[in-house]
Order: C-alpha cells, then structure tokens, then sequence
C-alpha cells in the first residue's frame, strides 16, 4: 500500500503544457477524438478520457464552465476519482472559487489513501501521457530572427527600430532557451513517465486482485505506450537494441492481453474490441518488427502466436468486421506486405463508414500513404503514365485532407514527396535535371520550409536532404549544396544516406559547369575529404566515376587543385584517381610525389564562390563578425561555417571578415588582423585542441580580445564557439560561449550575431543602453 503523498493525482501537473503548445484548431481535433474514444471505450478507462476532455475544454477561451460541468458529473458518478477531484480543486482554484475548492479538497483527501483509487488514478495519469499532443509555434526564433533583421537593415535605423529588433532577438533567445531544441526529446520522456506509470499501476492492480478484464484494458493501453515510445526512439535514430527490447516486452503484453480475455467465456462489446485490436496489434508488432527482435529473447506463449499469425489476423476480423482501429491495423499490415491495392480498400470501407476527417485523420492519411507507395511501384515498374498520375492525384487529395486536419509533420513530409513526384521530375543524363511542372516542386519546397520552422523537426537531417534533392531540380545549386550539407552533418554522415552525398555532389558539379570557380573546387575537396574521413570510401569513389564520365575537366582540375593545396590530406583520393581507369595527365603523377616530398603549401584565398554577395551592413562597421581561427581549423571555417552564416537564406546575410579571403596579399598580417578587429561588430574564436600549437592564434586571441573590450561600442563583444573538446583559456570565462561540441548550434549563433548574448542581464543592459542614445546623437 502507497503511503500518503507518494503520488500526486490530476493531470494539470504532468508537463502537457496544452495551454502553450496546442491551437484551437487541434484542441478541437483532440476534443472531437476523445469524445469518440469515451463512447466505445470500456467502462474502466471512460473516466481517463473524460479528465482530458475536461482538461482540453479547460484551455478552449469558452470552454472553462463546460470542463467545470464535465467533472463535477464525472465526480458525481465516480466519487472517488482521484484525478478528477484534483482537477476540480484547479480549476476552482484558477475562476477564483477557493470556498468551492476546500470542499472538493476534503471529500479528495478521505479517499487519497484507498490503494485501489491510488492504481486508477496513476493509470488514467499514464493514459494522458501516451497522447502526442502537436506542436504549433507560430512565432519560431527563425522567424523572430528574421524579422529583427529586417529592422536593422532598414536605411533610417530609428532608435525606436533598434529597440524594437532587440526586443524581437530577447524574445528568440527566450523562445530557444524555454523550448527544448526538439520537441521528440519531450515525447519520449512522456512516453517513458507513461510506461512507468502504467507498470506501477497494474502492479497494485494485481496485488489487489482486481479482474483479468480491467488489468487486460490497462495492459493493452500499455502496449500502445511501448510502441509510440518505440515510434520516437526510432524517429531520434536510438540505438536498434533499446527498441527492440520495447517492441519485446509490447509483444508480451499483448500476449497477456489475447490469453486473458480469450479464457473469459462472455465478453462486453468493448472489451471484445480490445481482444480484436491486442490481436492485430500484435500481428503489426511482429511483421513490421521482425528484422529487428530476435525470437530467443520471446516467451513460448509469444513463440507459438508468431507462429499463427494469420489465425490472429482471421481472430481480429471476426471479432470485430466493422471496428475503425481494427480495420486500420489490418490496413497497415496489408501495406506493409506491399499489398496496396488490399490495403486502399480496406481504408475505403473504413471512410465509408466514418467520414469525419477530424476523427477518422489517421484513416486518411493512411490511404494516402497506400496510394504514394503503390504509384512508386508503379513508376519503378514504368507503367502506365496516366495510371501513375491517377493514383499520385488521390494521394495528393488524402494530403490536402490530411493538412487540414490534423497537420502532423509526417503529413506534410509525405505531402511534399507527392508534389515532388506530380511533377514529374525527369533526368534526361546522368547530370541533367529538370521537372515538367515546376510549380509542384514550389509546393513541395514550401511544404517543407514550414515544416523545418517547426521545433521538433528542425533538426531532421531527412528533410533537408529532401530539400536539397529538390532545388537540385530546379537547378538552385547553392541552396541544394547548403542544404544536402546540412542534412549529412545533421544525420551524422550516416552511411544509409548515400543519395544524400550523391545529391551533393551533383550539385557541385553543375554549380561548377555553370561558372567554372576555383573556390567551388576548394569547397568539393573539403567534402570529399570529409567523407573519406568518416570511411565513406564508396561515396567518394562513385563522386569520382561520375566526374569522370560526365566531367573529365572538372576532375582534372579536382585533382590539380588537391595536389596545389592539399597533397597531403588529399593523398588517399588522389592516389585512386591516379590509378589506370582515371585518364589523367603524367605530370599530375610527378607533381603529386613532388608535393608530397616538399609538404603541403596553405591556401590562401579560398573561402566559397565569389557569387554570393553580402549584405549591406546597416552600421559603421564593415562587417558583422571577425573569425579567429587555427590554420589546422581553416576548412571547417571556411566551407561549414561561412555558408551557415553568408548564406542563410534570403533575408539574413551576415557579412565576415575571414582572413583567407579578406586579407590582401602582401599586407602585414598584424596590421590586417587589427584592422579586421576593429572593423568588425563581433569576434568569433573558434576552440579546439589546435589552438595550443598554433603560435599565431596565441598571439592574436589576447590581442583581439583587448581590443574588444576596449571598444567603447556596446554593440562589439567576443563569442567563442567550442568547437572541440580543449581547455577554455581563462580570459575566456567572462563570456557566455556557444557549445558545437554536441551539436552545431547555428541559431543561437545567428541570434549572438544579432546582438550581444553572452547572457540575458547583459541583453537587458543592452536595451537600456539603446532606450538611452539621443536620437539626434544616433542619427549623426
């Protein structure tokens, strides 16, 4: 038996945060589910979802009497509801009804220690957490970011403007730090309370005896816990053992589940569904899982279900023909059979019966997943054209229902890829790309800009080599490089994302036929070498076979441009061009041993095509930051750092002075370095172990960072970012760094650019400096 104050009911203290994350539009959604879910659920779980109802309509503008209604109703039948009894108090609490609130906080106190009202009230609570309540940040830091720019490029820089575009860069930071950099982080930590819960509620359910038929509900609310758990591990990319494990103990639960209420003679309507679904879940389970779990790890009772799963399948229907979940499971597995066409018309009966969009969503988002795969098999099959698009158009039109309904990030990823494959994307050669209605690919382009401004998915390497492949098709090459970039870096060079690199390096080899720049050549070495780095020989292998097949100059030039500058880090990729099947140039062999002998000159003018230009600077300063960086971190610098920064996007173009490319040849290195300094509204030093052999960068960190506290500028300061793991030196205490050990943080990067960040009491110093400038004395 639990002691007094070892748990907390109501649902208003688990961190679902409705009231911040959900719009109207989905709570409507949720609202509309739930109230579906608490007409065929059995009786032992109708009181969990009426306490989300209530807590829903709680958030609604007009909806706090209702939810007060609903659970002084749910009380009234349920005395000893524990989590609606809590709720009640909350609520009286919050419309100002403390008289009201005392009384409930009485008759909830004489039930708070019965074990069994305990077991219930952790069970609904656990309930609650298994739902994925969907994200809606209108106002993302990027879009805050964006619009703070627009302020400070304006050409009358009004201090009523400079405020305004420092409050907008406070509120972006507020926003970064309140929310979590993905909101999958939030999710599995729910999912895993949820299970915690679940385990700990069925257990006292147990010691108390209670009957197979509510331990039987509960358990299979269980399941669902574990599999959505299961859905965002994978979609975080978490170890495969971790998941397997879960999807191990899910079959077992459903097991417990199909061999308990199988053993009761006469079943409720509602729990025959749940006998109904705990089958087919588990045949789900197991067909879409199996590759990934081993067999020697499941119990017999699992072993000889796995053995009749089609019994299962047959169980299922028969039990319940007409039931939604049923219908849609076996939908699924259908689909994952790759039999489409089954598995659409099972979706078809499903919408017949139950066309609600809002309710019946996942119905339909289902079908249009169906229709995609089957039109990919068609074009793999090269069918029919007019065929292909018929089945394209019903996917498209299922999206469209999809979005507007309940927009999952899913939805609009999927949709994307439909708007991408209407538009018939074509390739004529081996480097000729093109589509023949390019208006999809702006759809899908616009769909997938929206969905990368939503938290939880803005650091998807999968979308933004989606993104990527699309501007490649309509021949944006920078942007597809910046992106394919991106989505490598993000997905951590994974060695399943091999489209990705080639996508890459298609995209500098038409960016390098259209303009024919040495620096592009500098920026593709970088690449390849990263790659050969992370033992992605094939990659760089097939990059070069494609080069020389369509691009012989370019590769040539590839190759001198490797041996000129990099001989040395370059040596595994030129030796494999050198080999007999590359056709190159016998003094290429003599020059390569020769650089080789001598060691490798540094490069001193590369730093990305000299096409991009830079933003106007809206102070007097020539340039938004400085770079002091090692030599041995020059192409990190140059070819990751530069492009993030140069070519965000089209509204926000910082403009940095790097000494590869901004100093002139033959100055002297001290007085250009100052000068850059001094020209400059912010220091970047970039730390890592490098630092220490650098006599250079010793040299300059203390000399640069004097010099930016001297200024008399509020606006000059230093950002260090930590690149790698090294010591901090000291003087660098004093100053908030920005941590790329884990992560590269781009946008808290951005956002220190903008204005000073090292902390919030010196962004607030920052605002009252400005609410003090004369006007007068600014504008001069």
């Amino acid at each position: 038996m639990a002691s007094k104050g070892s748990f907390k009911p109501g649902l208003f203290d688990l961190g679902l945060n409705i009231q911040k994350k959900l719009s109207s539009h989905y709570l409507n959604i949720g609202r509309k589910q739930l109230t579906h879910y608490a007409e065929i659920e059995p009786n032992y779980i109708k009181p969990a979802i009426r306490n989300m109802l209530a807590l829903q309509f709680f958030y609604i503008d007009i909806g706090r009497t209702r939810a007060r209604l609903m659970l002084e109703e749910l009380i009234s039948e349920h005395p000893d509801e524990l989590n609606a009894l809590a709720d009640l108090i909350y609520v009286y609490k919050e419309i100002g009804c403390e008289k009201d609130a005392e009384e409930y906080k009485s008759q909830l106190d004489s039930h708070k220690d019965n074990p069994l009202c305990q077991a219930r009230s952790i069970l609904g609570q656990a309930n609650a957490l298994t739902y994925d309540w969907a994200d809606d940040h209108n106002k993302t830091p990027k879009f805050l970011l964006k619009d703070s720019w627009r302020l400070f490029n304006l050409e009358d820089n009004h201090i009523e403007q400079l405020i305004k575009a420092n409050n907008l860069v406070v509120e972006a930071y507020k926003v970064l730090n309140a929310i979590p950099e993905t909101a999958h982080e939030k999710k599995i930590k729910a999912k895993e309370k949820a299970i915690e819960k679940f385990e700990k509620g069925i257990g006292k359910l147990q010691e108390l005896n209670c009957s197979k038929e509510e331990i039987s509900t509960w358990k299979h609310n269980l399941t669902i816990a574990r599999s959505r758990l299961d859905t965002w591990r994978s979609r975080k990319g978490d170890n495969i053992d971790t998941r397997s494990d879960n999807c191990i103990k899910a079959l077992e639960d459903h097991s417990y589940v199909i061999d308990s209420l199988t053993s009761i003679e006469k079943l409720e309507k509602p729990l025959k569904i749940y006998l109904a679904k705990s089958c087919i879940f588990f045949v789900q389970l197991y067909t879409s899982r199996k590759h990934n779990i081993s067999n020697n790890h499941m119990s017999e009772s699992v072993k000889k279900k796995v053995q009749n799963l089609t019994s299962l399948e047959s169980k299922a229907i028969w039990l319940c023909p007409d039931d939604n979940i049923v219908l849609q499971r076996y939908g699924r597995i259908q689909s994952n059979r790759q039999q489409y066409l089954e598995a659409i018309e099972i979706y078809n009966k499903s919408i017949e019966m139950f066309p609600d969009k809002d309710i019946n969503w996942f119905f339909y988002s289902s079908r249009r997943t169906a229709y995609y795969f089957y039109s990919k098999k068609l074009i793999n099959e090269k069918s029919d054209k007019t065929e292909i698009n018929k089945y394209l158009t019903l996917a498209y039109m299922d999206g469209e229902v999809c979005l507007q309904s309940k927009c999952t990030q899913y939805c609009m990823f999927q949709m994307a890829q439909i708007c991408f494959e209407r538009a018939m994307p074509i390739r004529n050669s081996a480097m000729s790309f093109g589509c023949k209605n390019i208006n999809f690919i702006y759809e899908a382009l616009e769909i997938l800009h929206e969905t990368l401004n939503k938290r939880d998915i803005n650091k998807d390497g999968k979308t933004y080599a989606e993104l990527g492949k699309y501007y490649l098709y309509i021949s944006k090459y920078r942007k597809s490089i910046e992106s394919m970039k991106t989505a490598l870096e993000l997905n951590r060079w994974n060695e399943k994302y091999p489209k990705c690199f080639s996508h890459l390096c298609n995209s500098f080899m038409c960016f390098y036929d259209e303009n024919k720049h040495r620096n592009l050549l500098s920026e593709f070495r970088y690449m390849l070498k990263e790659a050969k780095k992370r033992k992605c020989d094939k990659w760089v292998t097939d990059a070069l076979k494609t080069m020389k097949t369509d691009f012989p100059e370019m590769l040539s030039n590839l190759i001198e441009n490797m041996i000129e500058w990099d001989a040395r880090g370059c040596e595994d990729i030129v030796k494999e061009v050198l080999q007999t099947e590359f056709s190159v140039r016998d003094d290429m062999r003599e020059r390569f041993e020769m650089r080789l002998q001598e060691g490798n000159n540094q490069e001193s003018d590369i730093n990305g095509p000299a096409e991009i230009q830079a933003s106007e600077n809206p102070k007097s300063f020539e340039y938004d930051f400085f770079v002091l960086h090692s030599e041995k971190d020059k192409e990190w610098v140059n070819f990751m750092l530069r492009p993030q920064l140069e070519e965000y996007d089209d509204v926000i173009n910082f403009r940095g002075c790097f000494p590869s490319r901004d100093f002139i040849p033959g100055d002297r290195l001290f007085d250009s370095m100052v000068n850059g300094i001094i020209n400059s509204r912010k220091l970047l030093i970039i730390l890592t172990p490098n630092n220490d052999n650098d006599n250079w960068m010793k040299l300059f960190k203390d000399v640069c960072i004097d010099s930016t506290l001297q200024s008399k500028s509020k606006e000059k300061t230093v950002i260090p970012i930590h690149l790698e793991n090294c010591e901090i030196p000291r003087i660098l205490n004093r100053f908030g760094l920005i941590d790329f050990t884990q992560k590269n943080d781009w946008d808290r990067l951005r956002m220190a650019l903008t204005v000073n960040m090292d902390s919030m009491l010196e962004l607030e110093q920052n605002m009252s400096a400005l609410s003090c400038i004369d006007p007068d004395e600014d504008e001069n």
